[in-house]
C-alpha cells in the first residue's frame, strides 16, 4: 500500500501521542456518525416517512449487531405500515449460520424503535411474521397516535460497546438487579422472560468462562472462514469507513495513537489473514477476560424465532441502563459460535436451557462516546 510519507508525517506532528498508544489525534480520528447523519438528512428525502418517522428509524439504527453489520430493513407498506427484515448480505454465515445472532440483533433494532416511536407520540402494534430465521422479513409493524412516553432518547444515542479498561471489582446486587429489571409495557411480546446468572470473575464459572473464551477465540481466529467473514468487516481507513458506514473501525476496536495511525495506513484485508494477526487477537482476547467484575450468562428455554428477538429486545433495554451507573458490557460470543463450546457451556456452568448471552462485565473509570458508525436511511429503508 502506498502512502504520502509527507501526509503521514503532518497527521503524526499535529498531536500529542500519550504512552501506550491511548490517545486519539484531533486531526486524526474516525468519522463523526451524527454529522454523517446531518449530511444525510439534506439529500433528497426518504418518501413515505415523516420527520418524526426517520427520527426514529435513525433511533432504532443504533441498535448493536455483530461486527456492526446493520442487518436490519425496512420495508415502508403504506405511511405507518412497515416490515422490519433482514438483508442477506450483512448476515455473518461462518460464524451465525443460523441467523440466531441475526434475529438477537433485530430485536434489539425493535426496542429502539418502540422506544422512540412511543417517545414521538406513537403506540406500536408489533407481530412476528417470519416461519423462518433466514426469512427476508420478519416483523409488522403498525404505527398508530398514542400518548407520549417520556423516556432520554439520550441513553439510545450514546450507548456504546466498550471493549477495554474495565475495573476488577464485582458488580453489587444493586447494580445488577438495576440493569437486569424487565420492561413491563404490554407491547411486548409474550415470551417465557429471560434468566441471567452472574457469576464473579475468580469463581469457578468466571474461571471456566474465561478459558473457554480464549479457546473459542483461537479456535475462531483460526478457521480461515471465519477470519475471512471478519476481514470483510474491517474499515481500516476513513475512506472506507464513510464508503460504507458499517463494519469495524479502528475506532470501535479501540486502537488509538500512534498505533491507529499505523493501521490507517499500513493494514488491509490481508493483514487480518496473517497468522500475527490472529496471534495478537488471542493475546488481546486472553487480557480482557481477565480484566473485569464477572459474567453475566443469559439462558432461555427455546430458541424460536420470536424467543430470539425478544431476547434481542430485553438486551438492548438492559444496555439502554448501564451507562449511567459506568458498568460496561461486552459480548463474548465465540464459546456460542465453536463447538464443542456451545453443545456444552450450559451443563458446565450448571444450568438449564439454552444460553443466548455471554457477557463480560465491569465498571469503568469513564464512559467513551459512541464511535460506530451507521448506514445511511436510504440504504436500509424499502419504498
Amino acid at each position: 500500500m502506498l502512502v504520502d510519507r509527507r501526509s503521514f508525517l503532518q497527521c503524526v506532528g499535529q498531536g500529542v501521542f500519550l504512552i501506550g498508544g491511548l490517545s486519539v489525534l484531533n486531526s486524526c480520528h474516525g468519522l463523526d456518525r451524527y454529522r454523517l447523519f446531518a449530511r444525510d438528512q439534506k439529500q433528497q428525502p426518504i418518501g413515505g416517512l415523516t420527520e418524526k418517522e426517520v427520527d426514529i428509524l435513525y433511533l432504532a439504527s443504533l441498535a448493536p449487531s455483530g461486527h456492526n453489520t446493520q442487518p436490519w430493513t425496512v420495508r415502508i407498506v403504506e405511511p405507518q405500515h412497515w416490515i422490519v427484515g433482514s438483508a442477506r448480505e450483512r448476515w455473518l454465515p461462518a460464524v451465525d449460520p443460523q441467523n440466531r445472532e441475526v434475529l438477537l440483533s433485530i430485536g434489539a433494532f425493535l426496542e429502539n424503535l418502540v422506544i422512540a416511536a412511543e417517545a414521538h407520540g406513537y403506540t406500536i402494534d408489533l407481530s412476528v411474521i417470519a416461519k423462518s430465521p433466514s426469512d427476508k422479513e420478519l416483523v409488522d409493524i403498525r404505527l398508530r397516535k398514542g400518548q407520549v412516553r417520556d423516556f432520554p432518547l439520550e441513553r439510545i444515542k450514546t450507548r456504546r460497546t466498550v471493549r477495554n479498561n474495565f475495573l476488577d471489582r464485582e458488580i453489587t446486587a444493586d447494580d445488577l438487579k438495576y440493569i437486569t429489571i424487565h420492561d413491563k409495557r404490554p407491547h411486548l411480546v409474550k415470551v417465557i422472560m429471560p434468566h441471567g446468572f452472574y457469576f464473579p470473575n475468580l469463581s469457578p464459572q468466571g474461571r471456566r468462562l474465561q478459558e473457554g473464551t480464549i479457546e473459542a477465540n483461537r479456535k475462531q481466529a483460526f478457521r480461515d472462514p471465519a477470519q475471512e467473514e471478519l476481514a470483510n468487516w474491517i474499515r481500516w481507513s476513513n475512506k472506507e469507513a464513510e464508503k460504507h458506514r458499517n463494519g469495524l473501525t479502528p475506532d470501535t476496536m479501540e486502537i488509538g495513537g500512534i498505533a491507529r495511525l499505523y493501521v490507517e495506513y499500513f493494514y488491509n484485508r490481508k493483514s487480518v489473514l496473517s497468522k500475527s494477526f490472529r496471534e495478537t487477537t488471542v493475546d488481546m482476547v486472553s487480557k480482557q477476560v481477565r480484566q473485569c467484575g464477572g459474567w453475566l450468562v443469559i439462558t432461555s428455554e427455546n430458541s424460536r424465532i420470536q424467543t430470539l428477538i425478544e431476547y434481542g429486545r430485553v438486551f438492548e433495554g438492559m444496555l439502554l441502563r448501564i451507562r449511567e451507573r459506568k458498568i460496561a458490557i461486552h459480548p463474548m460470543t465465540q464459546m456460542l459460535e465453536e463447538s464443542p463450546a456451545r453443545d456444552a457451556i450450559a451443563a458446565e456452568l450448571g444450568l438449564a436451557g439454552e444460553v443466548q448471552w455471554i457477557l463480560r462485565i465491569g465498571y469503568l473509570g469513564s464512559y467513551p462516546d459512541p464511535v460506530s458508525l451507521r448506514m445511511p436511511l436510504s440504504q436500509l429503508v424499502i419504498t
